[in-house]
């Protein structure tokens, strides 16, 4: 991992903040990475009187413009805190290839807590909302309400994935960037309920003031930015917020899970779909000081990325020719005594690595897990989907499936076709190749097998689904598929893969080798990130048990995820303990 910060520095000098990255800066203290009292009162966009876009609007625009970047980083350093120590590993997508890292502790890939990774999540607010911030709580007075529209929407996505992964939210406090503990804490019940309201105003605003495209580009960027220079794609995005959190809670809440969702399908603008040409994403053309996608630098660059376990047994058991698109085949793999240990795979040249292992030995390229699969060039380019028109799919197929009203009247089979078809070609595969696909009926006897440890790491796949759509299938095996090809569809979105698999049991993904997470059940696997205390938040954390409805602990679920699985044998399963989570929704 490379120390150089140059970049970050610059590029976030204009909002003060500090922010965490590649183990190599200071936490603060904070909650979230507002800055300390050495930096506050230095830039006027985060100081209580709120600063020169309090006053006018075309500062105003400048401070949106200068956080649009940070929604989902596409800096490497900051995206490693933000998703790929933590999240994209929790998803099954990656696992990170060194044990620690010089000032990070042990990484939560070996389930480890606590772990100075463990708030970087929280680098959004950090970089976003103080850009938002006058947007929101100015924007109407100064002329520019479609601004405080976008800020309530920037605002209420990245909201909707911090509460699905901490829980309750200092919601009010982070939006204000309050700068002093202590700060108030509402339910993720609260939260949700807050957010499907300002959905509501920010999209009746849009609809009233219909920006133009020169209005959106002092904002987004000459380049057509993220809308495309279109209000509607704004509306678009609300309405596939609010359709993702719908099926959230169909477990807690399924009266009003239905009704969100229906309002989402049904509106006249509507979601996302494969009748878009493009998802609502930040491409490397708006990110003004970064050109690769910082995934691909994480994995090539800096060997700290290979493909995890879970995705690749799922790939291959299903024989998902995307693997072959976001992956290069593995190298020479060496054992523990330098090796070779003569494995091949014949075609099937991609091995990824199991999440929760140790990392004995560093990894590069030729030692340790360094051969394994890492992120192919084809990624290098790949945008940092906000939310994917796959995604919008097949949650479509999961609300037909639930009986729900969709658009046009589609059927679950409908739907689950269309979001395998789009999954390939917005990738360069053809329809040919998905037809091709979805006549597979059973899944490939494929095991986990990890030769660079013996076969200490080795494991029974756990797919049990083919592709092939069978209308005789029970709701809970049609289901299954459904989220198992929409797991893939949505790669690289960690954030809303991980809170899926926690909702619904699937994809079926390897437990962690290692738990050293006290109190987090292995096979039920980690619940929720717990806020990290510190000396300037353990007052208002006081508060979270009576929010959560548990302790601030790993094992603690979140309000809308209802236990309702079994634990089931698994013959012949011993590294699994014999056990494992069988998934009940319906």
């Amino acid at each position: 991992m490379k120390k150089k910060h140059i970049v970050v520095g610059i590029a976030l000098a204009s909002l003060g903040l500090v922010l965490p990255a590649c183990g190599s800066r200071e936490l603060d203290n904070y909650p979230w990475n507002a800055p300390r009292e050495k930096h506050q009162g230095q830039n006027k966009e985060i100081d209580d009187t709120g600063g020169a876009g309090a006053e006018d609007p075309v500062a105003l625009a400048k401070e949106m413009k200068g956080g649009m970047n940070h929604v989902i980083t596409c800096q490497e350093h900051n995206y490693q805190y933000q998703r790929a120590n933590h999240i994209d590993v929790y998803a099954g997508y990656w696992t990170v290839t060194q044990n620690k890292f010089l000032f990070g502790g042990a990484l939560p890939t070996t389930y480890t807590f606590p772990n100075d990774y463990l708030m970087g999540a929280m680098s959004t607010p950090s970089a976003l909302y103080p850009a938002i911030r006058n947007a929101y709580f100015h924007g109407e007075r100064l002329g520019v309400p479609h601004f405080k529209a976008i800020a309530m929407i920037l605002f209420d996505f990245t909201a909707q994935e911090l509460t699905d992964i901490f829980g309750p939210l200092a919601f009010d406090d982070m939006r204000a960037v309050k700068r002093f503990p202590p700060r108030t804490y509402i339910s993720q019940q609260e939260v949700y309920k807050r957010i499907f309201d300002e959905l509501d105003e920010a999209s009746k605003i849009l609809r009233e003031t219909q920006p133009s495209s020169d209005e959106l580009a002092k904002i987004e960027g000459p380049r057509g930015g993220i809308s495309r220079g279109d209000w509607r794609n704004w509306v678009k995005f609300a309405n596939s917020i609010r359709l993702r959190m719908a099926m959230n809670i169909v477990k807690v809440d399924p009266t009003q899970a239905r009704q969100q969702a229906e309002k989402a399908m049904s509106d006249d603008i509507g979601v996302f779909t494969d009748k878009d040409a493009y998802d609502f994403t930040q491409d490397r053309n708006f990110c003004d000081w970064v050109g690769d996608n910082p995934i691909w630098k994480i994995s090539v660059g800096w060997d700290d990325l290979r493909l995890g376990g879970s995705m690749e047994n799922i790939m291959k058991r299903l024989d998902n020719p995307l693997i072959g698109v976001w992956f290069t085949k593995h190298g020479n793999i060496l054992n523990a005594n330098n090796q070779s240990t003569g494995y091949t795979f014949e075609d099937e040249g991609y091995i990824g690595v199991r999440q929760g292992i140790p990392m004995i030995n560093k990894s590069d390229k030729l030692h340790g897990y360094g051969p394994y699969s890492a992120a192919s060039s084809n990624m290098q380019n790949m945008p940092l989907p906000w939310i994917k028109r796959t995604e919008m799919l097949f949650i479509m197929a999961e609300a037909a499936l639930r009986g729900w009203n969709t658009p046009g009247g589609a059927t679950a089979q409908e739907w689950y076709e269309r979001g395998i078809k789009l999954s390939f070609t917005e990738n360069g595969l053809t329809e040919d190749d998905a037809a091709k696909y979805m006549e597979r009926t059973e899944p490939k006897d494929i095991d986990y097998v990890d030769p660079y440890a013996g076969k200490a790491h080795d494991l029974k796949g756990r797919v049990m689904v083919g592709v092939a759509w069978n209308e005789a299938d029970t709701d809970e095996i049609k289901l299954e598929k459904i989220i198992t090809q929409k797991y893939m569809a949505v790669f690289p979105c960690s954030a809303p893969t991980w809170t899926t698999f926690r909702r619904t049991g699937y994809p079926r993904l390897f437990p962690v080798y290692i738990n050293n997470w006290r109190g987090v059940d292995g096979e039920l696997q980690l619940r929720r990130i717990p806020y990290v205390e510190n000396p300037n938040n353990a007052e208002e954390l006081k508060t979270l048990p009576a929010l959560l409805g548990g302790p601030n602990e790993g094992s603690t679920r979140l309000w809308w995820d209802v236990p309702t699985e079994t634990i089931t044998d698994i013959p012949g399963d011993d590294l699994a303990k014999s056990k494992r989570r069988e998934p009940k929704n319906f």
